[in-house]
């Protein structure tokens, strides 16, 4: 087998229990060191009941936390960017908080019901200054192809998931691999992301944890580490801070209701 991210050979890994009743073969790339599932066929069944697990308690404080670090990075490297666009972005919650912080977030999931950004979706054949793709990757069979799409629709990707640690990496000694769920398949290293950026003809950008971007021209090394700390994205959020959209957004969605209303009235 070869490596989906960087064409690698691939040597078995590491086995496991998914699903309480699944057994999953893990291989690993020598080169990129990317490790996957190699056959997750479990994935209908993981997300039969919700594409969003019970057991992901962390999702608030991470939308949270990631509305701070996107806004920082916007602020900082592309303050004139206009359109942006969340991909796999869940109920919503992450474009509110953004669009609530001024900038115009677009929502786009197929297969997660859009709560709080409703009116405020993705358009087809649109194009965006910045797509951000959270908590995404480790779901997918083919990631690269996601990325690829992504790239052609946006200049600048930023994406979140956990980086494969060094040691202890394996099922039953990290927590990333969230056997009970079933819907996490594949675990990237720094090099399989820059490998994964190469193919696109990008460069990356990490913060060597769990923030990465995606770009031709992208921030210092020594940036995505100060983003980690919430004390310095506050003092960045401070001298440069947009107008919330909250309120306008409101307006227009009433124009729209008011509209609707008057077309269903006409005669």
């Amino acid at each position: 087998m070869s490596c989906p991210i960087c064409r690698g050979a691939e040597a078995p890994f590491a086995s496991a229990t998914v699903l309480r009743k699944y057994a999953a073969q893990y291989v690993r790339c020598g080169d990129c060191g990317y490790v996957r599932a190699a056959d997750p066929h479990w994935l209908s069944e993981a997300y039969s009941d919700s594409a969003i697990t019970t057991l992901d308690t962390g999702i608030v404080a991470r939308n949270l936390d990631l509305a701070e670090r996107t806004a920082a990075l916007l602020a900082w490297h592309w303050p004139q960017a206009g359109a942006c666009l969340d991909h796999g972005a869940g109920s919503g919650l992450l474009v509110r908080l953004l669009r609530d912080r001024g900038y115009d977030f677009r929502w786009r999931d197929p297969y997660c019901a859009n709560l709080y950004a409703r009116g405020f979706e993705a358009q087809p054949d649109a194009h965006y200054d910045l797509a951000t793709a959270f908590e995404v990757i480790e779901h997918l069979p083919d990631p690269l192809q996601m990325l690829a799409t992504l790239a052609a629709e946006a200049d600048v990707l930023v994406l979140s998931s956990e980086l494969l640690p060094a040691t202890r990496n394996r099922p039953g000694e990290w927590h990333y691999y969230m056997l009970d769920s079933g819907q996490h398949i594949g675990f990237f290293s720094v090099p399989a992301l820059a490998a994964a950026a190469r193919r696109l003809g990008l460069q990356l950008a990490s913060d060597g944890r769990w923030l990465h971007v995606l770009s031709r021209r992208v921030p210092s090394p020594r940036f995505m580490r100060l983003l980690r700390k919430r004390r310095w994205r506050h003092w960045l959020l401070r001298h440069r801070r947009r107008a919330t959209l909250a309120w306008s957004d409101q307006a227009a969605l009433q124009a729209r209701i008011d509209a609707a209303a008057a077309h269903d009235a006409t005669p």
